[in-house]
């Protein structure tokens, strides 16, 4: 199943299996969704049409083509600090939602008739180390997760 997956701190390494790009956010690091977006790009080697803001990283997630991989994962630790600067919490929320949008978009391809034809399913997740501070938010925004042991 795709979307958010809780983790315990120092067991990232029992997460992924083969063949899964990995993204990992310093969530110390990571203070801003611009920081973010940021370095989404960087870290996927996002293409040059980009265009460095929430419409595109939507775009970009829900395609990966240019990646030759099955399986994609957002590891973020941390998170009691991640986003913490961004003033806009309209925006940070807009950001957490998008990332569950996309995880289900790849758990149910085909969304559309033909897109068979040039995406496959694939494992998009969400791994972010266990604490108070993200399962508030998740739930609060009222998204589903599953804690890993």
């Amino acid at each position: 199943m795709n979307g958010f997956c809780l983790f315990e701190a120092g067991k990232e390494k029992d997460l992924l299996k083969e063949d899964t790009r990995i993204v990992r956010i310093e969530g110390r690091e990571i203070v801003t969704v611009d920081e973010f977006i940021h370095e989404m790009a960087k870290q996927l080697e996002f293409p040059d049409y980009y265009s460095n803001n929430l419409d595109s990283l939507e775009e970009l997630l829900n395609d990966l083509s240019w990646l030759d991989y099955s399986r994609f994962a957002i590891i973020i630790r941390n998170y009691t600090f991640f986003l913490c600067e961004e003033k806009d919490l309209i925006r940070k929320n807009n950001l957490i939602a998008l990332l569950n949008d996309v995880a289900e978009q790849w758990d149910n391809v085909p969304n559309y008739p033909g897109e068979e034809d040039f995406r496959n399913k694939a494992a998009f997740n969400i791994f972010i180390e266990k604490g108070k501070a993200a399962i508030a938010e998740l739930e609060s925004l009222k998204i589903s997760y599953n804690e890993l042991k």
